[in-house]
């Protein structure tokens, strides 16, 4: 195996293509550590061919190139990867997103806006946690616009909760209204929102934290609708957490 490792060590560029490829096929335990050193020491040393394999017509190249790229914050790589959040296989717009989370430039953020709307449940997810994770505060009127639609509202609950709890941990007292009235107001015939739709908005509360929040949420301290009541009273008690 120390012959392996020196051979792999005399690499050169033009075999990171190859070194990718077969990365997922290595399963003798003492081979695929030795390969996963040389892929990474030629993606760092590496990094216009890195961004060049990204665009590789070869799926598990590509994707490989872009874990890489994602890992070693490649700056130079967010014009390819964000190519990428066009494919049309969601595992790799996804696989996109988390890279260029990794990233983290605000090119890379930025880029990432999109993708709040985009068409799989999971792509929109990822995106918005990360905004949470990174307080991206110009994703905001995007943010805003969804948690205003009935399409988020009935979605499930994971996706609510994702896009609600960001929404409160960005938007400051200005979301105050619009939430409030989800969880207190009432509709056509004395109708509320969904408990779901109404236990996330009060952990959008809990989120902003602010005295104005903190107001709304005491108005349904004492709600029947137990997982309202428990949302409440966990919006209360990490209230202004983010």
């Amino acid at each position: 195996m120390e012959e392996l490792g020196s051979l792999f060590d005399q690499l050169r560029p033009s075999a990171l293509a190859t070194v990718f490829e077969w990365l997922p096929r290595v399963r003798a335990d003492g081979l695929r550590p030795l390969l996963e050193a040389a892929a990474g020491r030629l993606a760092a040393a590496n990094t216009a061919e890195l961004v060049r394999l990204i665009q590789s017509p070869e799926r598990e190249i590509s994707n490989e190139a872009i874990r890489r790229a994602g890992a070693l914050k490649a700056q130079a790589a967010v014009l390819a990867i964000t190519r990428v959040l066009d494919d049309e296989s969601a595992d790799r717009r996804r696989l996109a997103v988390n890279a260029l989370s990794e990233i983290g430039s605000p090119g890379s953020m930025q880029a990432l806006e999109k993708m709040v709307e985009d068409t799989d449940r999971d792509v929109r997810v990822a995106a918005v946690r990360v905004f949470m994770a990174r307080s991206y505060r110009p994703v905001l009127p995007r943010l805003e616009a969804a948690v205003k639609n009935r399409a988020v509202r009935d979605a499930d609950l994971t996706e609510k909760m994702a896009f609600f709890e960001c929404y409160g941990a960005l938007c400051g007292d200005s979301g105050v209204e619009h939430l409030d009235g989800l969880l207190n107001g009432k509709g056509f015939l004395g109708r509320r929102e969904d408990p779901e739709a109404r236990a996330c908005a009060a952990m959008a509360l809990g989120r902003i934290g602010t005295p104005r929040a903190l107001e709304a949420l005491r108005k349904s301290a004492g709600e029947k609708d137990i997982v309202v009541r428990n949302a409440v009273s966990r919006a209360m008690r990490g209230a202004g957490s983010a």
